[in-house]
């Protein structure tokens, strides 16, 4: 007998099986077991692709966002209106979209936020034109909008016409890429 033998309540008892005899697993069970670790391991597997596609996608959404905040802050550094006239003057209205000497698919003409309106990039350039090679799978686009300009009314769901003249323009950027889509908005003023 060794020590600790005599304090212990399963000292000459059997686990399993019949006679008193010590057991182990019976047939049945160990069939039981490997029909469940069938069933199981191809629903495990199948978690492992979604779990790869994960880390791509937050990659491009991050790439996107990127692409359409560096888009903005161009956007946003131009100068409010070809006519704007100095804070607290009334303003002309004028209208939205390209004047004269600035051509559609070149932003180096482009010398006011509303020239950005309609604008679409496919592939994303940079503010010189060149290309952006990490970029290929995106596009963007820019829609400028004249927005109310009650503050404590502001619906920027609803654009005002083109040629409003209000002192509120709505910029929304978007990156877009085969598997989805960012959108950034933002209002500027003539202030």
């Amino acid at each position: 007998m060794r020590p600790g033998d005599r304090d212990n309540p399963f000292r000459g008892r059997a686990i399993a099986g019949s006679g008193g005899e010590p057991g182990g697993f019976t047939l049945i069970e160990i069939m039981l077991s490997l029909a469940i670790l069938v069933l199981a391991i191809p629903v495990l597997a199948s978690l492992f692709p979604w779990g790869m596609r994960q880390p791509a996608e937050a990659r491009q959404r991050t790439q996107a966002v990127f692409l359409a905040q560096g888009l903005m802050e161009e956007i946003v550094t131009r100068k409010w209106d070809e006519n704007a006239l100095p804070p607290g003057k009334t303003n002309s209205p004028s209208t939205i979209g390209l004047d004269a000497g600035e051509t559609a698919g070149d932003r180096s003409t482009f010398d006011d936020l509303d020239d950005y309106d309609g604008f679409l990039d496919n592939p994303v350039h940079d503010a010189v034109g060149a290309t952006i090679s990490t970029a290929t799978p995106f596009w963007s686009q820019v829609q400028v909008d004249y927005v109310g300009s009650d503050i404590s009314a502001l619906d920027l769901d609803t654009p005002l016409a083109a040629d409003a003249g209000t002192d509120f323009k709505k910029l929304t950027v978007t990156v877009s890429w085969p598997d989805g889509a960012v959108s950034l908005v933002t209002v500027r003023g003539n202030f």
